[in-house]
């Protein structure tokens, strides 16, 4: 299956990384933000001060406890930060030691149920999400499909192929362990050229072209197997199906993720290896001073989607780096523009404009879309077909829209208040 698109848009940032192999940074410190994870309640499993070694339990989902959060280094647990109603922001671990936990692999083999478990206690099913609303499946669940995702159209993003390309013994299992968690097929989403996998009767392979959004999850969804409220479909990165892959090999979980660094506020961009939730300022290196660090904003994940803070988001292959005198200088280019939409402006008047038609490629009207989430309007926004996105899908159209309304924000709260409609 092949799809050429030719709605979206794509942004020239700068030089991307060369297609060379991944440097490796000093990491003192990686963060577990609650923020990632839209419905989640982290219960501790350790306390402050504790050592805890890598694959470790950090904290579970208060309301599905089979779900682990793991850490993804040794060290030593440094703060626990807390926001409203007490409720758990952010898990610090402070790099120390080098401890491993092992999990038996044996049993997952084999049988379907303790594969299950194997990736809920090892933290491999955090790397899953579910469509419709965008959350951790739970442990029973089961999709009608599933999409691995191996490309990536974000700005400045590392190539998947290449960063696959030693790992495909690991990939390959990764898919097969997929294959054993649905009835249905599951469809390996890549840029165009030889199949990273080899097609079966459920192992689909679906090659995608063309600007950003063209290599979204929510892109490929729509076009293979759109999602309902009777219809769910479970989203994986490719490191984190060869990341299973590892674990049923190894016993022991592959937290190394191969992150892009790159971006307008750096001079040399890298591909480097970092565990999950790498603190950003230590994946730019020793060459970089306190000095540089205050002239650059560091950005986890892509321009058009991503967020200032201190730690790698989960699902993020990318750190931006961007030069914050640029805001100013800048406010009339496209960088500009985007760059504008990181600290969120009020929300204003939308005006429509075939401009959206042009950066949407999905089979839904934007502009009803828009103005439904701009009011609230629940019923509206799924009856447009609200339920098939997440917040990354709708990131071209709050560039775009000059209200500067954020449109994934916006889409979250209505998610979340279907979610919560549908449990009640």
């Amino acid at each position: 299956m092949e799809f050429r698109f030719r709605k979206g848009r794509d942004f020239d940032l700068g030089p991307a990384p060369a297609n060379k192999p991944a440097v490796s940074r000093d990491i003192r410190a990686v963060g577990l933000m609650a923020q990632d994870f839209p419905g989640v309640h982290f219960d501790m499993r350790v306390e402050a001060d504790e050592h805890v070694r890598r694959g470790q339990t950090l904290c579970v989902d208060r309301d599905n406890p089979d779900i682990a959060f793991v850490a993804s280094l040794s060290g030593r647990v440094s703060k626990i930060r807390h926001g409203a109603r007490r409720r758990i922001e952010t898990i610090e671990i402070t790099a120390e030691g080098n401890d491993d936990t092992r999990f038996d692999i044996e049993a997952a083999l084999e049988d379907d149920t303790a594969l299950r478990a194997l990736l809920l206690q090892s933290g491999a099913w955090v790397g899953i999400r579910s469509r419709p609303f965008g959350r951790i499946p739970t442990a029973s669940a089961r999709p009608s499909a599933i999409f691995v995702t191996a490309t990536d159209s974000h700005p400045l993003a590392p190539e998947p192929a290449h960063v696959l390309a030693p790992q495909m013994d690991s990939f390959t299992r990764g898919v097969a362990a997929l294959l054993r968690l649905t009835e249905g097929p599951v469809f390996v989403c890549q840029a165009f050229g030889p199949s990273l996998v080899e097609p079966g009767e459920r192992l689909r392979v679906a090659q995608f072209s063309g600007p950003h959004p063209s290599g979204l999850a929510g892109t490929h969804i729509h076009h293979l197997w759109p999602v309902s409220s009777h219809r769910s479909v479970w989203q994986i990165g490719y490191q984190d199906v060869a990341a299973i892959g590892d674990l049923l090999k190894t016993g022991q979980i592959n937290s190394q993720r191969t992150i892009s660094v790159a971006g307008p506020g750096l001079s040399a961009p890298a591909l480097v290896d970092a565990p999950l939730g790498a603190e950003l300022s230590g994946l730019l290196g020793g060459g970089h001073t306190d000095a540089d660090s205050a002239l650059v904003r560091l950005i986890s994940g892509s321009i058009s989607s991503g967020r200032a803070t201190r730690f790698l988001g989960r699902y993020d292959l990318q750190l931006t780096v961007l030069n914050k005198h640029e805001h100013a200088a800048q406010a009339r280019t496209a960088l500009g523009r985007l760059f504008e939409k990181l600290p969120h402006k009020a929300i204003g008047a939308t005006v429509p404009s075939e401009a959206f038609e042009r950066l949407f490629p999905f089979d839904l009207l934007p502009v009803p879309l828009m103005r439904a989430l701009a009011v609230g309007d629940v019923e509206s926004t799924e009856r447009l077909g609200g339920l098939e996105l997440l917040e990354e899908d709708l990131a071209l159209l709050s560039w775009r829209c000059p209200s500067g309304s954020d449109y994934g924000k916006l889409l979250r709260h209505v998610l979340d208040k279907l979610d919560e409609e549908r449990a009640t």
